[in-house]
């Protein structure tokens, strides 16, 4: 009997999950089973899992129905995945802000330059008609940001999955909320409160804070939380905040989803989804993934933002720009894309752990030694800024030591700069003065002794600053900007807040501290922007 009611209750959870599965991946059920019980070896991401080739999927999140803009994708997320057969796998994340400005290529020689979250949005609408037929099915917006994508990183997008707010809002909540660690207190007081489209509907704003701590958010909260964008306290108004506010509840998520509880309530969690994710991977696609990560350390992705301390700049809102706009330093984006493509050090470099000294050689005083620190501290190796160095014309990556340990982790960083090794000193010699033959004890204390000292040194040239600012050969060839092809649609929104002395608190509590929305605002203002297509979470200026 026990055995029996135990089939009857997997049989139900099966059939429930499979009926989601194929709801979600346009399968019918039956399919849908066969494609879990193949394992995902026959998928394109198998195929490749199985070639240890790199794998790109692109995320994009938007509002939905009912937002000012609706698929104008407020979040951009790539995450690559590289399998190795005797290394763990590695994975990196890189968040893109939604306001910088690159060239879209509509196809049939269309193209014109806007904020890159409008190149989902023009494959989902019919802002530009006239757009290739390839951009024109049910998974166009897709396929369009991510061949825009391809073209500013210079990989390849394999798949992209795309989610609006509200999915990721029911999903919190089908799993019972989530358990975050917020780092630091800030308060947003020009947070959106309802929908706002086109002018119409709830388009007030309200204020919402957050101390510092645990916290336990139901879907709202956390939604809240990943979304905004307007406080100037602790750096949390910035696109690299929240990008990684962002990654703290999709980390949260996956820890419930992988949890006992969270697999008893995935086909809940799916049918939370339903018709608010649209993806172009199967279900095989989607098994074979979760088994190349499942057992990834969260601890060793690599996050990486995209934004203006690195490969961006603002345009000086508002006192130079109508609108908050970010630009690339390198408009053939080829500093960028070289960057991505060489994201992952070696599994060998990242076990060497040999500190990294960068230092700025290049005349210019910009900052360079500072991002590249940062940018390589964010592969994971162990880099620090050395400040200005003597004036090099060329870029030099210099290993100290030895010349075996940090070799790798030297060789990387060539690539990285294209540049060959230099020496600091000459390799040591296969035997040391004064060590006896067989003497193991101070063979292995010199040998011990040889890795500590060793130390690579990056002295960025100004044949480095040159490229990162514009001066490398065009990663688009031949793209040229119409001016005339426009968009279709133009509105004007208001946001205004009203000013009262009552207010309303929802808190959600932890055993040491809480998450408070605070609303509505105590103090009059308004804000009114002009824009195309919406503001894709809160309307135009800036985040």
């Amino acid at each position: 009997m026990v055995s029996l009611a135990i089939f009857l209750i997997a049989g139900i959870y099966v059939g429930r999950l499979a009926w989601q599965l194929g709801f979600i991946f346009h399968r019918n059920p039956i399919a849908a089973i066969g494609d879990v019980i193949d394992n995902g070896r026959g998928s394109s991401v198998g195929q490749k899992a199985t070639a240890q080739q790199r794998i790109n999927i692109a995320f994009y999140g938007y509002g939905g129905d009912g937002h000012d803009g609706g698929f104008l994708s407020d979040s951009i997320m790539v995450v690559s995945i590289q399998p190795h057969s005797n290394a763990p796998t590695q994975v990196v994340e890189v968040s893109l802000p939604r306001d910088w400005m690159v060239p879209i290529a509509l196809g049939n020689g269309h193209s014109y330059k806007g904020k890159i979250n409008e190149a989902y949005s023009d494959g989902q609408t019919d802002s530009y008609p006239n757009r290739a037929d390839r951009y024109k099915v049910d998974t166009g917006g897709g396929l369009l940001a991510d061949d825009t994508l391809s073209r500013l990183l210079g990989i390849h997008i394999d798949h992209f999955v795309g989610i609006d707010f509200h999915a990721f809002q029911y999903a919190v909540d089908a799993v019972g909320g989530v358990d975050v660690v917020v780092p630091d207190s800030f308060t947003d007081n020009t947070y959106p409160r309802g929908e706002c489209d086109g002018g119409h509907g709830d388009c007030s704003y309200m204020t919402v804070h957050f101390n510092a701590g645990p916290q336990h958010m139901d879907g709202r909260t956390a939604l809240i939380y990943a979304r905004s964008r307007h406080s100037a306290q602790n750096g949390e108004g910035s696109d690299f905040a929240r990008s990684k506010r962002q990654q703290l509840i999709l980390q949260a998520l996956k820890q419930k989803l992988v949890s006992i509880d969270g697999i008893a309530k995935l086909p809940d969690v799916l049918g939370a989804l339903g018709s608010h994710v649209l993806t172009d991977l199967g279900i095989g696609d989607s098994k074979a993934l979760y088994d190349l990560v499942k057992d990834v350390d969260p601890s060793s992705i690599e996050r990486v933002s995209v934004d203006n301390t690195n490969f961006l700049y603002d345009c000086g809102y508002p006192a130079s720009c109508s609108a908050y706009y970010l630009y690339a330093h390198d408009t053939s984006y080829a500093s960028l894309s070289h960057y991505v493509q060489n994201i992952f050090p070696s599994p060998g470099a990242l076990s060497e752990k040999v500190p990294v000294t960068v230092e700025d050689g290049s005349g210019r005083g910009a900052g360079a030694s500072a991002r590249w620190a940062q940018l390589i501290s964010d592969t994971h190796l162990s880099a620090k800024d050395g400040g200005h160095a003597a004036l090099s014309p060329t870029t030099q990556v210099i290993l100290s030591g030895d010349g075996t340990h940090g070799a790798q982790t030297a060789q990387y960083l060539a690539t990285l700069f294209g540049v060959q090794v230099e020496h600091a000193t000459p390799p040591a010699s296969a035997g040391t003065a004064g060590t006896p033959a067989g003497t193991t004890g101070a063979t292995t204390s010199t040998t011990s002794a040889a890795a500590s000292a060793a130390s690579v040194t990056v002295i960025l040239g100004a044949d480095e600053e040159r490229a990162f600012n514009l001066s490398t050969p065009s990663y688009y060839g031949t793209y040229t900007y119409s001016s005339t092809y426009t968009r279709s649609t133009t509105h004007t929104t208001t946001r205004s807040t009203t000013t009262t002395t009552t207010q309303t608190t929802t808190s959600t509590t932890s055993a040491s501290s809480s998450s408070t929305i605070t609303l509505p605002l105590t103090s009059s203002s308004s804000d009114s922007s002009s824009s195309t297509k919406g503001g894709g979470g809160g309307g135009g200026g800036p985040p």
